[in-house]
Order: C-alpha cells, then sequence, then structure tokens
C-alpha cells in the first residue's frame, strides 16, 4: 500500500504492474523563489536555476516546462530533499520545485 503522493503515469500503470485505484487527492507542481527574486509567474524563470529532486516526475516536467516556454532553465538536481531545501535556503537556486503540498511544507521548515 502507498499512501503517499504519487504521480499515476502510464509507465507505472502499464510496466510496473501497480494497481492504482480512486485519486484521493489532487495537487499539482510549483515553484518557490525568494520574494526578493521579484517573481510572480513561473514564466519569468528564464535562465533561473531551480533545484529539484532527480529521477523525479517533477525533474521531467520541469525540463518540458522549461522547452516549451523557451525559458532555458537550469536544474539543480539533488537525491536528498534535505540536501536540496538546505541549497535553495541558502540561495543556491533561484527557485524550488515539486508537488504544491510539499513545497508547503518545505516552508514551513525555513526561519526567514
Amino acid at each position: 500500500v502507498l499512501s503517499r503522493t504519487t504521480t499515476w503515469t502510464l509507465f507505472r500503470d502499464t510496466q510496473l504492474g501497480l494497481d492504482f485505484t480512486a485519486v484521493n487527492f489532487y495537487d499539482g507542481q510549483g515553484f518557490m523563489v525568494d520574494k526578493d527574486l521579484g517573481v510572480s509567474s513561473a514564466l519569468e524563470l528564464k535562465g533561473a536555476t531551480v533545484c529539484v529532486l532527480t529521477g523525479t516526475t517533477t525533474e521531467l516536467n520541469l525540463t518540458d516546462f522549461s522547452r516549451t516556454n523557451d525559458l532555458e532553465i537550469e536544474p539543480v538536481v539533488f537525491e536528498d530533499s534535505n540536501v536540496r531545501d538546505d541549497t535553495f535556503a541558502k540561495g543556491g537556486c533561484d527557485a524550488i520545485t515539486n508537488d504544491k503540498p510539499s513545497l508547503a511544507s518545505t516552508r514551513a521548515k525555513f526561519t526567514d
């Protein structure tokens, strides 16, 4: 039983043999930036560095979003979410991307 955020994809449904049942929570991917960056839309992230976990649907979506909108976003990939979060908090990336509930949880950990 898997009871946390997992994206229902065609690959997972057909190739991995997973049996998805009813969806119990809808969310979406978002971006978080420091307010001093002055960004009010993800479309303003042209050339930005974005912290993201490697090997995730989030990373694939970031690449697709950047390509589709000609943003030339540079992914900064991490295997560990704590290292990703610390890097963002210390200014190592212009933005961080993840599903929105996870971004809210990440934001709650920050002191500033």
